[in-house]
């Protein structure tokens, strides 16, 4: 099979016609998660990740309502793998994880989600290997953020939650 070559834009494009499908297409949202992620700077992943909040999940971000904070709610349809997406994307979400397994020390960039930190959508540390935890958060993410929208809603979890 031939590689097919897309630019940022055109990601965006395919991430948000996945996103709004059906579930069938949940596997192709995992493959942002688990395989394309490493393949984006920084700076695309937080563009793909800005985008999605805001354009494909609350289409009222616009909203004249008063108080309203457009956010991510889940979807049905996507049986899960949108809330891998938001959780691995989020760039304040972002975890530096050191292990000690089998007498070897290793450090493993990781995302908070539900309460553990995953490596992966399948793949999460237990517990009992976690050394320590360094919260890496991306600081030009300041940037990106469009005034009105709550990034975190659904995926930050709190820190009561996060407690060790």
């Amino acid at each position: 099979m031939k590689n097919v070559n897309l630019d940022i834009f055109e990601m965006g494009y395919l991430l948000d016609a996945c996103l709004r499908g059906s579930h069938l297409r949940s596997g192709t949202v995992r493959r942002f998660v688990d395989e394309w992620y490493d393949l984006f700077t920084e700076d695309e992943r937080m563009r793909l990740f800005e985008w999605t909040i805001r354009l494909t999940y609350d289409y009222r971000w616009t909203s004249k309502e008063k108080d309203y904070q457009p956010h991510f709610e889940a979807r049905s349809n996507c049986c899960g793998s949108d809330v891998e997406f938001v959780h691995r994307y989020h760039p304040g979400n972002q975890y530096l994880v050191t292990t000690r397994y089998e007498g070897k020390v290793e450090q493993h960039h990781c995302f908070m989600m539900e309460g553990h930190y995953h490596l992966s959508s399948t793949r999460m540390i237990a517990d009992e290997y976690i050394i320590s935890v360094n919260h890496i958060p991306c600081p030009e993410w300041v940037n990106y953020k469009q005034d009105g929208v709550d990034y975190d809603r659904n995926i930050i979890a709190r820190p009561d939650i996060n407690a060790k």
